[in-house]
């Protein structure tokens, strides 16, 4: 009989001695603040970082992964549905690697922790609390492995959330309860939200602020740069950018011009230097 099995019978009966309603309650509690959870994990990654919340996921599983160096590689691995490669030395110095491919392709960071402590639970429940590389492929990906009781069978964690099972359902197939990876999670949850945001994660923000180039002109009040410029010998520019009078110009030794851009006291213009004086022309 496989392992799994052997649990399942264990968690029917103990439903039925307890009341299955009640049993469903709780597992739907489970359910749903792991859930909570898992949205709190994805949501520290653009405030604290991807690096940091990756960093602490590997943290937690370092012990358990058999170097820090393997549970990164979980990590990148489920993070992006790439090929996964762990490795081992014996006690005569032998590198041995053992690589898969996560058949879930990416998952945010929640569910890369919940991949990982389902596995974990799997595997203590088995009594193996040191597992190997290939005992840690077994967990996630469905295989053999050698317990004090003899060869057991696991069933894949990633196998069976490939098969769109949902996490409560899993970790019921697995026979125990997710009160331990639900724990897990709050932990890393904390300590990621007392640390502070990023540098690189700052929000954008916009400041209406304009400069002053010497061919810029005059700016407009609302900062930006008024669309004419006032050339050399062009008059008054109006706070609209517009040479006042419309466009018409103060030439040199014209005189006095109104507001209107015309020459005071007549309507012609005289240049060479004559002006124009106050009142009509002379």
């Amino acid at each position: 009989m496989r392992h799994s099995e052997k649990v399942w019978l264990a968690t029917v009966s103990l439903a039925l001695a307890c009341g299955a309603p009640a049993v469903y309650a709780a597992e739907t509690t489970g359910t749903s603040t792991l859930a909570t959870q898992t949205r709190t994990m994805d949501s520290l990654a653009p405030t604290r970082g991807e690096t940091t919340v990756s960093s602490r996921i590997s943290a937690d599983f370092a012990t358990w992964a058999g170097s820090s160096a393997n549970a990164e590689a979980f990590v990148t691995g489920l993070r992006s549905g790439s090929e996964i490669t762990l490795t081992a030395v014996d006690a005569k110095g032998v590198t041995t690697a053992t690589t898969f491919t996560p058949p879930t392709g990416k998952m945010g960071h929640g569910n890369v922790y919940i991949s990982l402590a389902l596995a974990k639970e799997q595997l203590a429940g088995a009594g193996i609390t040191q597992p190997t590389a290939q005992q840690l492929q077994a967990s996630l990906m469905g295989g053999s492995v050698t317990t004090s009781d003899g060869k057991t069978t696991l069933d894949g964690v990633l196998q069976m959330r490939s098969q769109n099972m949902g996490w409560g359902q899993i970790a019921q197939s697995l026979g125990f309860k997710l009160g331990p990876v639900i724990s897990g999670m709050k932990s890393a949850n904390a300590k990621l939200s007392a640390l502070p945001a990023s540098s690189t994660a700052t929000t954008r923000t916009t400041t209406d602020r304009t400069t002053t180039t010497p061919s810029q002109g005059v700016v407009t009040g609302a900062g930006a740069a008024s669309t004419r410029t006032a050339r050399s010998g062009q008059g008054i520019v109006t706070g609209a950018g517009s040479a006042a009078g419309s466009g018409n110009a103060h030439a040199y030794g014209r005189g006095m011009v109104t507001g209107s851009g015309a020459a005071v006291g007549a309507s012609g213009v005289n240049a060479g230097g004559n002006g124009k004086a106050l009142g009509k022309a002379q």
